[in-house]
Formats: C-alpha cells, structure tokens, sequence
C-alpha cells in the first residue's frame, strides 16, 4: 500500500486527526471488527440490520489505528473520527488508500453465466497475452490461481485492496484486464459506486433472489444499474433474452448485441450463432458479425455456454481486439470448474457430470444440454438451499421430473431448515412420484453412481465449484468435485 499515515491518507479530504494519531502507520481498511489487527483502520458502516458503532471498542481492543464513523458512538475515544458524510465518500476513501488506475474492468450481471463469462473473459485476455485476473463467485486473480471471496461481488472497500494487488502483480507486465461478477445485491448496496467499467455485460434474467428483491420486476431493474453512464462506458447484452432485449432498447450507451442469429437482425453491431452441430466435446457453429463470418468450433457443452462465451468475445470486442484474433483464440477456451465439468468413469461407460446449477432455469438449461450428450439414460441428483426461496423447490422438482429420466432428491445447504422440509418441497412439484428421496448428499451421489448403467449420464447439480456445505450454523468442508473424482476412479463401483 503506497498511503503509509492517516494524515497523508486523509489531508485530501479535508478531514482533520487529533495530532496523537495523524502520523500513525496503516496497514487495511477494514469493515468487519472481527477482521480487525493492529494498524488498521475501522470503517463504522450503517448495515441492515445494526450499525457498525457497535463494534468500535471491539475494533480499538484488537489493535484499531483509527475508527471512521458516520455518528458519534457511545465511545469516547480520540481515535474515533465522525464524518457525516462517510457512507457518499468510502469509494473514494477506499481507492486513495488502495490506489489503482491501469485496470480495464468489464462488469458482468445475469441470473446466470456469470462466472463461466468471467473466466472466459480472463482465458480470452491471456490467448491473446494480455494480463488479466477475474473477481467473482469462484474468488479473485487469475482464474489459474484463485483466492476465495465470501460474496460473489466483495464490499466496496475490499474490492478496491483487490484491485490494488492486481494491479500490484501486474506491474511487471502491463494493464490488467480484470472481469468482474456484478450481482443484484451488490448494485442495489452500492458495492460497485464510484467504479468505471470499460464494459457492461449482461448474460439473462431468470427467477432468483426473489426473497431479496421482492419482485421479478425489481430484481431486473437491479441489473439494469450497472448499465447506467455513472457505472459504464459501453455495452454487450443478450437479446435473446427477454429481458435483455429491453434492457439494450432502454439502454444509452454502446450496445453490442449477442444471440442467436434470428435475434440480432435490425443491431448495427452484434455477435450471433446459427446453423448449430453438437459434436463429441462440444459444438460447431456459423458465428455471424458485423465484422464478417466464421466457422467456430468450442470445446463446452450447453448452449448456453456458446452465449457466455459470444458475451465474453463481445466485451473483448468492445475493448478493441480483432475479431479475427478473437476467433482463434475463441477456439482454444476449456470449459469452467464446476460448470458442466465431466467426469468420465470408462470401464462402466457412465458420465458424472457436476454442474452449479441452482436455479430453475439454470437446472433446465443444464438437463437440456447434457441430454444432447447423453446415449441412455439421464440422471440428476439435486436439492435447493435452505432459508432461500422456497417458491423455485417445487418448480425444480417438476423440471427434474420432465427433463430427466431418473431423480434422486437430496440435500444442498440445508441451512438451519430441516432437510426432509426441503425434499419435500421440491417433491412437491413431481406428479408422478418417481424419484428417490436420500437426504445425505454423498450416499445420494453414491447412489446414484452405482445404479447407472453403460451410456448413463449422471449430472449432479447445485454445487459445482462450492468446497463447502452448511448444515445449521455449521460450514463444514465438502469439495462435490473431488467427492465425485474420488467415486469415478473406485474400482469397487
């Protein structure tokens, strides 16, 4: 961190520090008090729920340099500083401390796709030797060597210390191309105030987060901020997506449209697909532009997939890379961790494949796409997190029930909701009652696996790339992809 005292870090905005700390060393901005060490300082933000003034003599027990507050606590303290204006200033604050300035950010929203578009942007960037990193549901950095995040999209101040070490590690060779997820939430909080993305990407819209937002309605117009001028410089959105197709006809800035071809006619810029071929690892297709035509062969399965990776080529495109490069370099992307990830067990012939899809139309896409690869029968194990919506269990229940030839019903993250309660709720949705019910993930994915035949394909969905399961108040250690390696390689199956 190039800010080494509160006086330097805090002249520029006027705000003045009791002599006995202005020359005091920093080392982070912190927002959580239990995150707290010496050096640091504080921030006192006003949550949901409670407010940070709670937790400042916690903050100064553990070593605090200094507390930014918007009211005054109950504590005394010099090193406590109230500035009322504290909440409009943090982006700000956050970035003098943080300083960064040779990002390129592309900004990514949707229900779904957002990850795989993000690593897709970050393999794309370095095909064509261009230092790049990725901030989202699977961490931050390169998407090679990732470093866990809590949130898909961290608070403002954190991602401004991720930026600071991208940019750190980038130093040596350039601008960093850095693709960020930017959820629903993380909008509406101002997660994301006082950035400037190069880019604005939006994937599609589908029920999710309904127990936040409210309404479908709001949850749209939630994503539609981050294509507003304050936040975004140009644009890449799906129109063959409903939502998006209103999204680019409200939106002012630079739009490049993606999709399928019958989609794209009337765009003066746009990225489409048609005359589409499933092959053994993937799809060839006609990828049209108004920059020309090629033939395009990807190594991903899903056609949703060919959209998240045209969205990614899009928002390359609109940085100012060639299309032809893009192309070549398109043809060379490997599918994401966790995102219709194979696992191939040869002496059985059977196909586990493990997918994050937790949401109905994310669950229906998946079945769809795997369906095209799948030469008997099709299984799916999944369940639906506890104290979320509970309205998507029963409407899941009922896709799995249509797409799929064999179910078994079974835990996610139970949460602190009983784990039959849930199973039930999505067997709800299920009219003929043919599904299995084994409320222990493992011993369901077992299951599952030892009673597929020769050509079977298991998919094993709602977890993906996710190295834990909560059960209660518990996170307790649980990697579904290396569970499932471990099963594929057993001879015993």
């Amino acid at each position: 961190m190039q800010v080494n005292s509160l006086q330097l870090w805090l002249t520029p905005f006027a705000i003045q520090l009791p002599t006995a700390v202005a020359a005091l060393p920093l080392q982070n901005l912190r927002i959580n008090s239990a995150e707290v060490q010496k050096g640091d300082v504080f921030l006192a933000l006003p949550g949901t729920k409670t407010h940070g003034n709670q937790f400042v003599e916690k903050a100064l027990d553990a070593g605090a340099a200094l507390v930014l507050t918007d009211t005054q606590p109950a504590l005394n303290d010099q090193r406590i500083v109230v500035i009322p204006k504290l909440v409009e200033l943090l982006s700000a604050l956050a970035a003098a401390f943080y300083p960064h300035q040779a990002q390129q950010l592309v900004g990514i929203t949707g229900t779904n796709g957002k990850s795989s578009t993000a690593i897709f942007v970050n393999q794309l960037a370095v095909l064509l030797e261009q230092q790049a990193a990725v901030i989202g549901t699977l961490g931050y950095g390169d998407y090679r060597n990732l470093t866990a995040l809590n949130n898909t999209t961290p608070h403002l101040v954190d991602i401004h210390r991720i930026l600071h070490r991208i940019e750190a590690s980038a130093a040596a060779k350039g601008k960093a191309l850095v693709a960020m997820e930017v959820s629903s939430h993380a909008l509406v909080q101002q997660r994301v105030a006082g950035l400037q993305f190069e880019v604005a990407v939006f994937t599609n819209l589908t029920r999710d987060h309904l127990d936040y937002h409210g309404t479908m309605q709001a949850y749209g117009e939630a994503k539609a901020l981050l294509f507003k001028a304050d936040l975004a410089k140009k644009a890449v959105i799906n129109i063959s997506d409903e939502f998006g197709r209103q999204l680019a006809a409200d939106c002012t800035l630079p739009v490049l449209a993606y999709g399928q071809l019958k989609d794209c006619q009337g765009y003066s810029e746009y990225l489409a697909y048609d005359q589409l071929e499933i092959t053994p690892l993937g799809y060839q297709f006609r990828l049209s532009s108004h920059l020309g035509q090629q033939q395009l062969q990807l190594k991903v399965l899903g056609e949703f997939n060919i959209q998240n990776v045209l969205a990614a080529f899009g928002a390359m495109l609109q940085l100012g890379h060639s299309f032809e490069a893009l192309v070549g370099a398109a043809e060379q992307l490997c599918s994401v961790p966790g995102r219709i990830e194979q696992f191939y067990q040869a002496h059985r012939k059977v196909m586990a494949v493990v997918d994050y899809a937790h949401t109905p139309d994310a669950l229906e896409q998946t079945l769809i796409a795997v369906r095209n690869h799948c030469q008997s029968q099709l299984w799916v194990v999944f369940g639906c997190g506890g104290d979320r919506d509970k309205g998507k269990r029963p409407l899941m229940g009922a896709i799995a029930e249509r797409l799929a030839d064999q179910l078994i019903i079974t835990a996610d993250n139970p949460r602190t909701e009983d784990v039959m309660a849930i199973c039930l709720d999505i067997a709800a949705g299920c009219t003929q009652q043919q599904y299995q019910l084994i409320t222990e993930r493992k011993a369901a994915i077992r299951t599952a696996l030892e009673q597929a035949q020769a050509g079977d394909l298991v998919l094993i969905a709602g977890k993906g790339h996710e190295d834990y399961q909560i059960i209660g108040h518990e996170v307790l250690p649980y990697d579904e992809r290396a569970f499932v390696r471990q099963l594929v390689t057993e001879t015993a199956l």
